[in-house]
């Protein structure tokens, strides 16, 4: 991958945060940077610490935006009686409603009874108005039952035969990579160091105690020491791999996940819709022009970036929707998939993936050393400020400085603002009037960036190419590509592509067709010459074909067969 160069002019963003990660001494180093790091960088930054943060991919590249962008309290958590975490969930959901209206909003679910099936209307009644109990102020009102004739008009590709009725209630979605993106740099505008791409290989022990990371820069191959009084460990799957690294025993049971991505013609639903299979619960999840399906849950051993959707994995999905709807797909008609790990802690007591708890701990390792493990998207934010106020209180002799409370849980993310709805009308009214650009392309800009949607358009103020999509008929603009590289330290086509925006997984194929013009726009800003832009191309291809792999093993399994 080519090292970003600075234009004539203008400074490397990233070049910046290296050059900081070298020079300085940090209260905090954290290891990991996704949904978890990002809010533990986050919190200590707002409460007045010096914050490093590295991660050796790009940011949310692992789990956090491979989920299933679901954020909710966990109704199916009440079934194992993890009502603690429910509990917590649904205070965190109403929260990032509040903090992040733009990333953060209300969806519709539904719940279909089917006669047989292992689901008991009274105890699901129960469950939701306990469920609605638990939310409290910060509810998002009350669930509905819904008759069988209800259902048939609320989604009519649900299968009909067998159904008795179901019910209707509300949780929230969000886009999980642009989330943590936000949380990296609300970090850096409270003056964290962070850098993407920045491995951390091992501690550096001064005196019997952590005196910082010993990391690698894997775009230059530079080393590089962060001095740091303490260090949090937040790498998700890749928390065993870590602690091993300084002598810690294993604490997880890594569990994979995957997704399927189909044309939303096929597959329509207008609320998302949960339903079992094989013990599993699956959801259909509406994202515009398009239908995603998941989340299987099967234990998994390998290398959690490695990790990918198979042809057994897609087949199973495609035979819960053929059963469960009035559809017929096959894996010709699947655009994508994304597949991710989860990093359960490990319980004996659970013999199925699916009943181990999401809950977390934060672990003690080498004096200053720490490690928070477990959890899931919605609680992270906790999450993270459990871990500040046991690093706070533990190390407080060896800090900087007395730091302030926790404040994340008020303050909003970039781009968020009061009366989301009614400013994202007028916003969207002012950019169709004044920018010439289409209504889609503006909802998905304001939607996207929030009030910094102004910040992406002023790229296009000396180019007004920059306002063309970057795929025909996508609502996705160059300018965005510009942004991502300008601001949002974008270092490789893939990190733009697939989480900076969706086009990777939802439009895989006109990306990759674009995949050249789209690298120029980057190149522009991170200096790549022609032959940094052809390779740039290539790489972001090979990620799709490999994201893609499942159909090449259905044709490998059919030849195979009897």
């Amino acid at each position: 991958m080519a090292e970003p160069v600075s234009l004539p002019g203008r400074r490397s963003q990233r070049g910046d945060m290296l050059e900081r990660l070298r020079r300085e001494t940090f209260d905090l180093a954290v290891v990991g940077g996704g949904i978890t790091g990002a809010w533990v960088a986050r919190d200590a930054a707002m409460r007045g610490l010096s914050v490093a943060l590295v991660e050796r991919g790009d940011f949310a590249s692992g789990t956090s935006s491979r989920s299933s962008r679901l954020i909710h309290g966990g109704l199916r958590y009440l079934r194992h009686a993890h009502i603690s975490l429910v509990r917590e969930g649904l205070r965190e959901r109403g929260r990032l409603l509040r903090l992040a209206p733009h990333l953060v909003r209300p969806i519709a679910f539904t719940l279909p009874v089917y006669k047989g099936g292992r689901d008991n209307p009274l105890l699901m009644r129960i469950g939701l108005t306990g469920y609605d109990l638990m939310a409290g102020k910060l509810g998002m009102g009350r669930h509905r039952v819904r008759s069988r004739q209800q259902l048939i008009e609320d989604e009519p590709a649900l299968r009909s035969d067998g159904l008795r009725s179901g019910f209707r209630y509300f949780d929230a979605i969000t886009n999980d990579a642009r989330l943590t993106l936000a949380l990296v740099l609300s970090a850096t505008d409270h003056g964290a160091a962070v850098a993407n791409y920045v491995e951390a290989a091992s501690l550096e022990m001064t005196g019997g105690r952590t005196s910082g990371l010993n990391c690698r820069d894997i775009v230059s191959g530079d080393e590089l020491t962060v001095r740091a009084r303490s260090v949090i460990g937040a790498a998700g799957p890749w928390t065993d791999e870590w602690r091993g690294r300084f002598g810690e025993a294993a604490v997880l049971r890594p569990t994979k996940g995957i997704h399927v991505v189909l044309p939303r013609e096929l597959l329509h639903t207008d609320s998302v819709v949960a339903f079992f299979w094989q013990e599993r619960p699956l959801f259909v999840v509406p994202a515009g022009r398009y239908s995603y399906v998941g989340t299987t849950d099967t234990d998994w051993s390998g290398d959690p970036g490695g990790v990918e959707a198979d042809a057994a994995d897609v087949s199973l999905v495609l035979d819960a929707i053929n059963a469960n709807f009035n559809v017929e797909v096959s894996p010709a008609d699947v655009t994508s998939t994304w597949a991710g790990v989860r990093p359960l802690i490990a319980d004996e007591g659970s013999p199925s993936p699916s009943a181990v708890s999401r809950d977390y701990e934060v672990l003690e390792g080498p004096r200053g050393a720490y490690a928070i493990v477990g959890g899931k998207l919605t609680n992270a934010r906790a999450m993270a400020e459990r871990a500040v106020d046991q690093v706070v209180e533990a190390e407080a002799g060896v800090l900087s400085r007395s730091p302030a409370g926790c404040r994340t849980a008020r303050a909003p993310l970039p781009g968020a603002t009061a009366r989301f709805d009614r400013y994202r009308a007028q916003a969207v009214a002012a950019l169709v009037r004044g920018w010439d650009i289409s209504d889609e392309a503006a909802g998905h800009l304001v939607d996207t960036h929030g009030t910094d949607h102004v910040r992406v358009l002023a790229q296009a103020r000396k180019d007004p190419e920059l306002l063309e999509p970057v795929v025909p008929g996508s609502p996705v603009l160059l300018a965005e590509a510009a942004f991502a590289a300008e601001a949002e330290m974008a270092v490789s086509l893939e990190d733009f592509m697939r989480r900076r925006s969706d086009l990777m997984l939802f439009s895989s194929e006109a990306s990759c067709a674009a995949s050249e013009r789209i690298a120029a726009v980057l190149g522009r800003t991170l200096g790549w010459n022609e032959h940094e832009v052809g390779e740039q191309v290539e790489a972001y291809r090979m990620a799709v074909g490999q994201m893609m792999a499942f159909r090449g093993d259905q044709t490998d399994s059919a030849r195979s067969g009897p």
